[in-house]
C-alpha cells in the first residue's frame, strides 16, 4: 500500500479510469458483428490488457492482498500479448499472401454514345 496520499489519490484515479476503459471496450466487443470482425478482436485484446492492470493498482491502494495475486497481472498481461500476437498474425495473413492481379485481356469501351453527342 502506498504511504504517500498523492500516490494513493492518483492510483485511485487510475483505477477509476481503467474501469471506465473496461466498460467502453466491453461495449465495443458486444457491438462487434462477429468473432472475425476487427472491432471485436481488438476490443477483446484491450479488455484482457485492461484486466491485467487491475491487480497491480488494487494492490497498490490496498484493496487486494499481494500474497495471492502478485503474479496475476503478469499472467493476464502475457495472455493479452498472446491474443494480440494472434490478432496481428491473423490480420497479417491476408496482407502477406500474394494475390496476382487479374490479367488484362480486353479494353472496356462504352457501348452507348454520350448524351452530349446524341442531340
Amino acid at each position: 500500500m502506498a504511504s504517500d496520499p498523492i500516490i494513493t489519490m492518483f492510483e485511485t484515479f487510475n483505477l477509476v479510469l481503467i474501469l471506465v476503459a473496461f466498460a467502453i471496450f466491453a461495449r465495443l466487443a458486444f457491438k462487434g458483428k462477429s468473432l472475425g470482425s476487427f472491432r471485436f478482436q481488438l476490443s477483446i485484446f484491450l479488455l484482457i490488457w485492461v484486466v491485467s492492470e487491475i491487480p497491480h493498482i488494487a494492490e497498490t491502494i490496498g484493496f487486494l492482498a499481494a500474497t495471492g495475486y502478485e503474479d496475476t497481472g503478469l499472467y493476464l498481461h502475457a495472455a493479452s500479448m498472446a491474443v494480440f500476437a494472434t490478432f496481428v498474425g491473423w490480420r497479417s495473413l491476408r496482407f502477406l499472401s500474394y494475390h496476382p492481379p487479374a490479367p488484362i485481356t480486353t479494353v472496356s469501351l462504352p457501348t452507348e454514345t454520350p448524351k452530349v453527342l446524341k442531340s
